[in-house]
């Protein structure tokens, strides 16, 4: 590896869940863990949450995919996030000031993609990844928040975890992974 190289081992994977899922498996985490939310964006300054359920919404979709939903970013109580600040102008010209907590500076952290229902027909997953796995103590974090999924899970399909409150709605939701638009068989089939 060259000089100011850094190695980085990302990991990442996906769960479909409902919010009552979501909530088991954060409260488990919660329960071992010192750690606390922020989110990856806000126009509301540095926020930040020690309990996952005081995030509004959640497993909620807003979009129809699996993209641009609500990322968060979880650190531990040890670690502080660092906060770049930058300027952007919305639809109306109106300048505006935006929060960000992707700074070059956070090095330990879990990103989290939330998703979950989407207008009461299909479901997209949550994905869980780090770029720091090489971190041991990220590395610690990380394989535990998989090991509460993967305890929870009824059932693996697609390489997706699916959580007891998405798998009691099979018959109901898409398991969809790109777009609600997308054609049906790009969806993850849950038997």
């Amino acid at each position: 590896m060259g000089a100011g190289k850094i190695n980085m081992k990302i990991r990442r994977f996906r769960a479909f869940a409902e919010k009552k899922d979501l909530q088991n498996v954060f409260e488990e985490l919660q329960g071992k863990w010192e750690i606390y939310y922020v989110p990856t964006y806000s126009d509301a300054g540095e926020i930040s949450y020690n309990n996952i359920m005081d995030i509004e919404n959640l497993g909620i979709n807003f979009h129809g995919s699996h993209q641009g939903n609500r990322q968060i970013l979880v650190f531990f109580k040890s670690e502080e996030c660092l906060w770049r600040v930058y300027q952007y102008k919305d639809a109306d010209g109106q300048e505006i000031t935006r929060y960000s907590a992707l700074d070059a500076g956070n090095s330990a952290f879990i990103c989290i993609d939330l998703n979950g229902i989407y207008k009461d027909c299909a479901i997209f997953p949550t994905e869980i990844s780090t770029m720091y796995y090489d971190n041991n103590t990220v590395k610690q974090l990380y394989d535990e928040l998989k090991r509460i999924f993967r305890k929870q899970a009824v059932k693996i399909a697609g390489s997706c975890y699916i959580c007891p409150g998405a798998y009691g709605h099979k018959e109901k939701y898409r398991f969809c992974t790109i777009d609600i638009k997308s054609p049906p068989e790009y969806d993850i089939k849950v038997e």
